[in-house]
């Protein structure tokens, strides 16, 4: 297996996590100004279906909000079990750590277009640190906020932001982000026959969530 392709694969692992762990709040109906995160201590419950090069298989994953030290800067952890999400103080994705060990890093850290209001789009050119091969790939981001809807899920039905997210790498992602929660409650994520592995998809739903006071 060459780098790339290692590369490529466990990055969609990593856009899938960072489905689960950004989110924003807003003080209008229509318009969420800033990113808020999810309080320390928080936990949420999302229901994971894969298919196509994901395999066949449904699964459940529970996030815990934390934080620690990246680079002498506080930052956001998102822990899910082997893995961990360090998101920034704007809620952008700074790293991926399995465990206490660096896995990718981002510059600048990609994250959503706040402040978020229908129609906005946004394109984002970045660049990938991979730590276990000390190489450095290119990455172009494009995003755009769809529509603020009514998604329902398991855990019940929520306002959400819905929002499209292309990475030049293959990735083709849709997010529905619940601003008075912090979370995104649904999201569906899609390889192209452009990526390595081959076309699959993998859909998340809230299930239930424990979010701190």
């Amino acid at each position: 297996m060459n780098d790339r392709f290692s590369i490529r694969r466990q990055l969609a692992s990593a856009s899938v996590v960072m489905a689960l762990v950004v989110g924003g709040c807003a003080q209008m109906p229509s318009k969420a100004a800033n990113y808020v995160v999810p309080p320390l201590g928080s936990t949420w419950v999302l229901a994971r279906s894969d298919s196509g090069s994901f395999g066949t298989t449904s699964s459940q994953l529970t996030t815990k909000r934390g934080e620690l030290t990246w680079q002498g800067m506080p930052v956001t952890t998102m822990e899910t079990p082997g893995f961990n999400t360090l998101l920034n103080d704007k809620g952008g994705v700074a790293a991926f750590m399995a465990g206490d060990k660096p896995i990718f890093s981002f510059d600048p850290a990609p994250g959503f277009a706040y402040p978020l209001e229908v129609g906005k789009t946004m394109t984002t050119d970045h660049q990938i640190t991979v730590y276990p091969s000390k190489k450095i790939f290119p990455m172009q981001v494009t995003q755009k906020v769809e529509a603020y809807e009514d998604v329902t899920v398991p855990a019940g039905t929520f306002k959400a932001f819905r929002i499209s997210w292309s990475e030049s790498i293959g990735n083709e992602n849709i997010y529905w982000i619940n601003p008075e929660t912090g979370i995104t409650v649904k999201s569906i994520f899609t390889r192209t026959a452009k990526f390595s592995a081959g076309p699959g998809r993998r859909e998340n739903q809230l299930v239930s969530q424990n979010i701190s006071k």
